[in-house]
């Protein structure tokens, strides 16, 4: 007997890791918010040069390592279902369908594919609320700590 709703399992899957995946990334844009705003002083000339050029880059570096994190859940969720035998493989796959580059050297079990557009549409998500962060907080660095408009 055929199942009656056969890519259940797999929205299932792609729901709860972009649900995951969406949470993560919202804790830490809230957590470096708040350091943002418990840092900003009112530096000028130079040192204000330099300090927005370091908070820039440390908040560049913070969404990085939190997209490597993510990327690394959907690796570790691919191990856990069988899709790959090797963390290699899975992390491989994982970041060329999270950043949307999917080479296709390496593909999903027929029986899983529709993750490989969960994945893609997820990393497409949070690299937007990423750069929407970072948009953010250099224009309040360009105003000087004030609310940007």
């Amino acid at each position: 007997m055929e199942e009656q709703f056969p890519f259940g399992e797999e929205l299932f899957l792609s729901a709860a890791m972009i649900a995951a995946t969406v949470f993560f990334h919202a804790v830490i844009i809230a957590a470096t918010a708040a350091i943002f705003r418990a840092t900003s002083s009112s530096a000028w000339g130079m040192m204000r040069f330099v300090r927005d050029s370091v908070m820039l880059t440390l908040l560049s570096l913070v969404l990085m390592a939190a997209h490597l994190v993510e990327i690394a859940a959907w690796a570790f969720m691919f191990l856990n279902i069988g899709a790959f035998g090797a963390i290699e493989e899975a992390l491989y796959f994982s970041a060329s369908a999270y950043t949307t580059l999917g080479f296709g050297d390496v593909l999903l079990p027929q029986e899983w594919r529709l993750l490989g557009g969960a994945i893609a549409a997820d990393g497409f998500l949070l690299f937007g609320l990423s750069a929407a962060f970072l948009f953010e907080i250099a224009a309040r660095l360009r105003l000087g700590g004030e609310r940007a408009h």
